[in-house]
């Protein structure tokens, strides 16, 4: 190596040094900055054809960030803020709900109103006893419109999330745009990139909380995201932009509204639909999903403890037309939404359960099988919207036409169903549950709860109009009448006599109906399924509800304790792939300290060779 070269190798290791001290410097300054990952110089060294140093470009900062740690990070967090917005959901919806142990939960008032009833039959007639029935009541219907209110409060608290998070994403998505488009043009004029690279991390990191993104590199070092079903949300330097507009009011029942994406082409899609995880995900679960099954929880609670004081078992008469046997079954009570249970067995042997239910609205028909909780049974919908026991009838052998079975109007409009030896059919059995339109002389029943949204009116668990059980968690209360009259809990009959004051037929009635007569319960509450639906009494389900919520928030809290320990654990391993290591900047400082002065040594001697040959000369 000549001096020449000696000498441009030097003066490259110097300008290589003060650049790296520069950026040394700025690791330095930078190690408690948010974000900021250690830089480094790049150093490319050029040769001659003899093999001498010719040049070197030390100019390109790159940073060191390990890709993978940072990708399974960004990924993480979409798990995790979904994670924890369910478990903060539901552990305030298991709040409303209380548990079986507090006073005031749901739970402990149905417990209430049952010793208030059983209390009750053994002393009918004592007045307090009956106020206390009525005062538990009112306290349980309340209890129900509380829960139910907060649960609409907190599906507006999520929708009102959702459009909050949505002008979020658009924003990082735009800023995204900025400095992609500053990065791509240092990029092209050669200026260093490694900063802006933070700043765009950092946008890309809040991102991926809100929704579970693919993001990928393009050859220009932009960006290309996606939805996680692979959905264009920002790409060609181009952000996708989001809109949503909330629900004023959602209604029982009612879903709210998506978040669209329309990309710079002009098309648009669902974004929640086209993402798997993230705290917008979340958000429009809980609103749409999971409180609206906490509502319908109310809703069958209310509903079932209605139907279970108000309703009354109407029995057949066994009658024979030879050689056919069958019943006979008064339907003129019938009410919208009460069932007829028809069981038989079919042309082949086999044991069958017909339930058929009442409709005021035609178009309603037919009912499909979920239009019952049971799993076992046939639903057929007829219409009595005539109000005429006789057609009714007509419009009852119209859907058993294909059941084999003999249906017709015995001459005095009552239902006929007798089974076929020719067929051969045989009926077992035939009965209806009516609900009571009268506080005496129509049985036992007694309509303790009644539907108050508009005037008060009976609960009869009618389809019309999306149901009147949809949302009647949030109307229901004590019968203004029993609330005038007490002793309507004990006083059923006035023809041809009236029953004792001490009489506790009525109120043994309430009580077991509410403790000891079982139902099947809509599995669209999450408790049970359509194929085992869950079966037991009123109280019965009220625990089941409670237990549900209690152990709903248990395991979200969970499963958001375990995603936000990994996301930690992945936080923390990415920090240290480009956290800045001060003792290690500092000892690096020393050793470029001692190259430049070495550099600089070896310049001093090649100037002192340079000189003693010009003295030669």
């Amino acid at each position: 190596m000549g001096l020449t070269s000696a000498m441009n190798t030097a003066v490259f290791g110097i300008a290589y040094n003060q650049r790296q001290l520069d950026v040394t410097a700025s690791n330095i300054a930078n190690a408690d900055t948010v974000g900021y990952s250690k830089k480094t110089i790049s150093a490319e060294v050029f040769f001659d054809g003899t093999g001498n140093v010719a040049g070197m470009s030390a100019t390109e900062v790159r940073r060191i960030v390990d890709e993978q740690i940072q990708t399974d990070y960004f990924n993480s967090l979409a798990d995790t803020n979904y994670a924890k917005q369910i478990s903060s959901f539901t552990d305030r919806l298991d709040d409303i709900f209380g548990t079986l142990d507090d006073n005031s939960s749901l739970s402990a008032l149905a417990g209430d109103l049952s010793s208030a009833l059983a209390i009750l039959v053994n002393d009918p007639g004592n007045y307090a006893a009956q106020n206390d029935v009525v005062a538990v009541a009112d306290a349980f219907a309340r209890e129900l419109n509380a829960s139910y209110e907060q649960i609409a409060d907190l599906r507006q608290e999520a929708d009102h999330a959702l459009k909050t998070q949505t002008e979020t994403v658009d924003g990082l998505l735009a800023s995204i745009e900025d400095i992609d488009s500053a990065i791509r043009d240092a990029a092209m004029s050669g200026i260093s990139t490694a900063d802006m690279e933070d700043e765009r991390d950092r946008l890309v990191e809040q991102l991926s909380g809100y929704l579970d993104v693919n993001v990928f590199k393009d050859t220009n070092g932009t960006l290309f995201i996606q939805t996680a079903n692979g959905q264009q949300l920002y790409a060609d330097n181009k952000a996708s932009t989001l809109s949503f507009t909330p629900t004023h009011l959602l209604q029982p029942g009612q879903s709210g509204n998506t978040v669209l994406v329309t990309t710079p082409g002009g098309t648009s899609y669902d974004l929640i639909a086209g993402s798997r995880s993230g705290a917008m995900v979340a958000m429009a679960e809980l609103r749409d999903d999971i409180l609206v099954e906490a509502q319908a929880q109310l809703d069958t609670i209310a509903a079932e403890v209605s139907l279970a004081f108000s309703n009354v078992t109407v029995d057949s008469t066994a009658v024979t037309v030879a050689p056919d046997d069958g019943f006979d079954l008064d339907v003129s009570a019938i009410q919208p939404g009460n069932t007829i249970t028809l069981e038989y067995t079919d042309t082949g042997g086999n044991p069958q359960t017909v339930t058929l239910v009442a409709v005021e609205d035609p178009s309603l028909l037919p009912l499909d099988d979920s239009a019952t909780a049971r799993a076992d049974d046939t639903v057929f919908g007829f219409d009595i919207s005539s109000g005429t026991p006789a057609t009714y009838i007509t419009n009852i052998a119209t859907a058993l036409g294909a059941t084999g079975l003999q249906v017709l109007n015995n001459g005095s409009d009552e239902l006929r169903v007798l089974g076929d030896v020719g067929a051969p059919t045989t009926v077992e059995s035939l009965s209806a549950e009516v609900t009571v339109t009268a506080h005496s002389d129509q049985g036992l029943g007694l309509a303790i709860f009644v539907d108050s949204r508009d005037t008060p009116e009976l609960f009869t668990d009618a389809l019309e109009d999306g149901g009147q059980r949809l949302g009647y968690a949030h109307a229901i209360s004590v019968n203004p009448d029993l609330l005038a009259d007490s002793a309507l809990l004990v006083n059923y009959q006035t023809t041809p006599t009236a029953n004792t004051a001490n009489d506790p037929a009525r109120a043994q009635y309430l009580s077991e109906a509410m403790t000891s007569g079982t139902t099947y319960f809509d599995p669209g509450t999450g408790i049970g399924s359509s194929s085992t639906p869950f079966q037991g009494s009123v109280i019965d389900f009220v625990h089941q509800t409670v237990a549900f919520q209690g152990n709903q928030a248990e395991d979200a809290s969970t499963y958001a304790d375990s995603k936000e320990a990994l996301t930690m654990n992945l936080a923390i391993r990415y920090e240290e792939s480009y956290s800045v290591d001060l003792d290690m900047e500092l000892a690096f400082m020393v050793q470029l300290e001692n190259a430049y002065a070495a550099n600089a040594r070896v310049m001093q001697t090649i100037n002192e060779l340079f000189d003693e040959l010009l003295n030669i000369v």
